[in-house]
């Protein structure tokens, strides 16, 4: 009996020290578009390029973050100046993604009242996984993309916790959430 307490307390700590850290997880919000997500770590933010057949080059701003080699992003673009187009750039942006990949999973999606799409593929020769979201809101492409490279965990919860985590109401939020602004 003595010895039983002793070893459970070891296990339980063994279990505490061994399960991902909860509070590496903080809470982003981006005002200007009206959009919040969880990430891991730090989120670091990056000009980019979109290649759009339907509307040409275009400047994009990345939000990213890195975790045990699993990459974490968030892109936007701004597509105000194309008012309508919303549906034919979500699968434009699907088509892209899809291409020449494994879908395991390919669905309609939504976040309160806006529709969009989630996706996860393998990519070819045992290349990784990946699971991304992609919505439209106030003009803009916003585009939830989580990578697990071959040698990492394909299975693990953290590209649904990170895809899921998009919310668009004002308020859903952390109170403590980092503002993530749009460079000029």
């Amino acid at each position: 009996m003595r010895f039983a307490i002793p070893a459970s307390l070891v296990g339980a700590v063994m279990a505490v020290t061994i399960l991902p850290a909860e509070g590496a997880w903080q809470s982003y919000v981006n005002h200007e578009v009206g959009f919040s997500f969880l990430a891991p770590g730090d989120v670091k933010t990056e000009k980019g390029t979109y290649r759009s057949a339907m509307a040409g080059q275009r400047e994009a701003v990345v939000f990213r973050s890195v975790e045990d080699n699993v990459e974490f992003k968030v892109t936007v673009v701004d597509f105000s100046a194309r008012p309508g187009e919303e549906t034919t750039l979500i699968k434009e942006a699907t088509t892209a993604f899809l291409n020449n990949n494994k879908v395991l999973s390919d669905e309609d999606a939504r976040i309160e009242s806006d529709y969009g799409r989630k996706i996860t593929i393998d990519f070819p020769n045992n290349g990784g996984r990946s699971m991304v979201a992609i919505y439209f809101k106030q003009g803009h492409l916003i585009q939830l993309q989580v990578t697990v490279p071959p040698s990492g965990d394909l299975l693990t919860p953290d590209l649904g916790r990170f895809v899921d985590s998009l919310a668009f109401a004002a308020g859903r939020e952390e109170t403590s959430a980092t503002e993530l602004k749009l460079p000029k």
